[in-house]
């Protein structure tokens, strides 16, 4: 039921009216991550082979055959069960409104922003953070977030974060 309540809120932020982030793909780099040497799962290359958006995963997760993809040119989710968690990486190219990068207001906002934001809400641990004008979250929803650490402290979703790899997608 997640899952389908991911791919729907999905699908309305797309028809909300708004428009779609550019993408710096100029800014895009391989350097410093291997080459994989082992193919990558196939849902995972089945589910973001037509994502128009740098697609980004931890490499630990990067070869599990049990997650869930659910994916459009514009947005990505990727849903992994662990014991007593689940973890969910995503990117979105989707906005509400439009705002001019001149704009006073935008321009404090961008020179104030940490490279990521961690939030507990809702017994969910959450990284939010932009690369290349995308938009990316990573989410841990526990099922006793009050007693796993995981949900409690932000040690396991910063490893998270600091181990993401770029695993697909195109201009």
């Amino acid at each position: 039921m997640r899952y389908i309540y991911l791919f729907i809120f999905s699908f309305s932020i797309l028809s909300a009216g708004g428009g779609i982030l550019n993408v710096d793909w100029s800014s895009i780099t391989t350097k410093g991550q291997q080459k994989s040497s082992v193919p990558y799962a196939k849902v995972l290359k089945d589910g973001i082979k037509d994502v128009h958006l740098p697609v980004y995963l931890s490499r630990q997760f990067a070869y599990n055959k049990n997650m869930v993809v659910v994916s459009d040119k514009d947005f990505y989710t990727i849903s992994i069960d662990l014991d007593g968690s689940v973890v969910t990486f995503s990117g979105d190219r989707t906005y509400q409104e439009s705002v001019s990068p001149k704009n006073p207001e935008f321009q404090k906002i961008e020179k104030a922003s940490p490279p990521v934001e961690y939030n507990f809400a809702e017994g969910i641990m959450s990284a939010d953070f932009n690369r290349h004008g995308v938009n990316y979250t990573i989410n841990i929803e526990c099922e006793n977030p009050k007693k796993d650490k995981r949900c409690k402290k932000i040690d396991y979703i910063s490893s998270l974060y600091h181990s993401l790899v770029l695993v697909g997608g195109r201009p």
